[in-house]
């Protein structure tokens, strides 16, 4: 029985070495280092400094597009202006011009009110 109660408390005191280890600030700076050194490996040799620079990019035109999809459909927003291809020669776009007969408006508001009115 003696034997087993040594082995009892050896075991305690390599646990509580190996506590002791794990938990100081010292243990881990190799660690860490050596952690880091291969990350800086792997970033050099296995991707490509650009992906490193556009990879952001790409991924705030994503957001950006997907904020303006659920803007839209949270409000409703259908309206879609028409859009012709450019020009040659550099210039830009140019927008469709939507035509609106204000008379016309006028005589079917008036109409709509004396619908209204009937009612």
């Amino acid at each position: 029985m003696k034997w087993l109660r040594n082995l009892a408390d050896s075991a305690i005191e390599i646990l509580a070495i190996v506590k002791a280890c794990l938990t100081t600030f010292w243990f881990w700076v190799p660690v860490l280092f050596t952690v880091s050194f291969y990350l800086n490996l792997l970033l050099m040799f296995a991707i490509h400094p650009l992906v490193i620079l556009a990879l952001p990019i790409v991924l705030v035109v994503f957001a950006m597009i997907q904020e303006e999809k659920r803007v839209k459909a949270q409000y409703g927003l259908d309206e879609v202006r028409v859009l012709k291809a450019s020009h040659g020669l550099g210039e830009g776009p140019v927008y469709e011009r939507k035509t609106w007969d204000v008379e016309k408006a006028v005589k079917d508001y008036e109409v709509s009110l004396k619908k209204k009115e009937e009612t």
